[in-house]
């Protein structure tokens, strides 16, 4: 059968679709193999992988009141353990974002998830603060070195027109995970304790580590780093499981993989705006959106707006079950500001989404200085959420649609570094102020979400119709 014309081929309508000729580019052969099998296979292995990022995220705000209890912590050691995970989250999303452009992604991960799973168990097992610390700054270089590597994974098993559903669907099942995780602490995590609680949220390792292993290296890092044969096989490996049969003799055309991994790129005339605004943003966004996630619990453990307006003490206070279940809804708009952002950035495009819900966080915390009653800060910590989590995955979208694969796990991890370093921010201002007074960390949320907001209004990049490339000269 002849090979279909550019962008025709639908798997369902050409079973046995062959493909003739010397050297194809990525692009093609993806049209021609279609959406099948072979990406929902992907998808769902990574869906699984991404879960374990953000269970992390929830998982220490849950349990660190019952660290406080049983080992006695000091303020300054509640800090410590937060900003831990996210400080070598930070500095592994650049070391190991660059080795995932130079080595491959699929190499990288199962590393990471297999020291992950030994780093779950040794958490749920330490005897004291200081080895819990320690453990838990080895998961947050573990799960800083995933992140970035995943959503690049997804994009690069699709032609152009799935990749931000590609990466939407991998982050949507993220917060999820997130959601999940809040839900099963109101559900388990007075009755079973702290360190069960921690094995059975941990438990997806075992399976993403062992699907991971039956599906190939991403293609377009193959084509990039120049390894001819291997990306034939994989390619031929995605048909198959589409149901499309590829002629022996195809070729993907490949390059010499000279910029692989490359941090000068991302400052190159070419890039430069759009690699400082993306990080202004994202170092604002996710100060909030990380730092909520420890304030939430906090401020509904002691009654933050609509109280008797008594400082919050520090002291030993397990989460009540309203505590839990409210930080579980509130943590529930990740979700729905997600998927709102994603379709409405397909209709507007990115960019004025971008500025949108840049704004809508700045407002939501200004409005949260006023202390209107417990309902309506409630509200606005759902709406503050919800901001912060479509404005997160359309950076995410951006910056995998605006830099080519020779460096865009470099790009994602340099972007999420400082993503973290604001996490870590926000995290320390959270455990400092918190107990001087609850609005010092809303001024805090004013600030950073201003910076988001000057950045998105400055960024003018349109990437939706971009087509993806694989080095920097394309």
């Amino acid at each position: 059968m002849a090979a279909p014309e550019y962008g025709s081929t639908n798997v369902a309508d050409n079973p046995t679709t062959t493909v003739a000729g010397s050297k194809t580019y990525l692009n093609d052969v993806y049209r021609i193999i279609g959406f099948g099998w072979a990406q929902i296979i992907f998808w769902t292995i990574l869906s699984l992988i991404s879960i374990m990022d953000t269970v992390e995220q929830v998982l220490i705000s849950l349990v660190i009141p019952y660290l406080k209890c049983e080992w006695e912590l000091s303020l300054f050691f509640e800090g410590l353990i937060a900003a831990a995970v996210f400080v070598f989250y930070g500095i592994s999303s650049v070391v190991f974002g660059k080795v995932a452009d130079k080595s491959g992604r699929k190499s990288v991960l199962t590393v990471t998830l297999v020291l992950l799973l030994f780093t779950a168990v040794g958490s749920a097992l330490a005897q004291n603060k200081w080895q819990f610390l320690v453990a838990r700054s080895v998961t947050g270089a573990c799960i800083g070195a995933n992140f970035g590597v995943i959503v690049s994974y997804a994009t690069e098993v699709v032609e152009d027109d799935y990749r931000s559903i590609g990466v939407s669907l991998i982050i949507l099942v993220s917060k999820v995970g997130m959601f999940i995780t809040a839900l099963l602490g109101y559900f388990l995590l007075n009755a079973v304790g702290w360190r069960w609680f921690i094995i059975l949220v941990s438990l997806p390792l075992i399976p993403a580590i062992i699907s991971l292993q039956f599906v190939p290296e991403s293609p377009r890092y193959l084509v990039t780093s120049g390894q001819t044969e291997k990306a034939k096989e994989a390619v031929q490996f995605m048909a198959k499981l589409n149901g499309v049969e590829l002629d022996e003799g195809l070729e993907v055309k490949c390059f010499e993989g000279e910029d692989l991994g490359d941090l000068g790129v991302l400052f190159s005339p070419k890039y430069l705006k759009e690699t400082v605004l993306l990080s202004v943003i994202y170092f604002g966004n996710i100060l909030i959106f990380l730092s909520l996630i420890l304030f939430l619990p906090m401020a509904f453990n002691s009654e933050f707006c609509g109280g008797d307006g008594a400082v919050p003490e520090h002291k030993c206070k397990k989460l009540s079950q309203q505590s839990l279940l409210k930080t579980a809804i509130v943590i529930s708009a990740t979700i729905k500001g997600l998927l709102t952002a994603h379709g409405l950035s397909h209709i507007t495009g990115r960019v004025p989404m971008l500025r949108v819900f840049a704004a809508a966080n700045l407002l939501s915390c200004l409005l949260l200085y006023k202390c209107y009653s417990q309902t309506v800060t409630f509200i606005l910590l759902f709406v503050i959420k919800f901001a912060a989590s479509g404005l997160n995955i359309l950076v995410w979208i951006i910056i995998l649609e605006n830099y080519p694969t020779s460096v865009r796990t470099t790009a994602s991890g340099f972007v999420n570094f400082w993503g973290k370093i604001g996490g870590v921010v926000g995290v320390i201002g959270v455990y400092a102020l918190f107990y001087v007074s609850p609005y010092l960390v809303v001024t805090m949320y004013v600030v950073a979400s201003l910076m988001s907001f000057v950045g998105a209004a400055l960024f003018t990049k349109e990437s939706r119709d971009l087509e993806i490339a694989d080095v920097a000269d394309e």
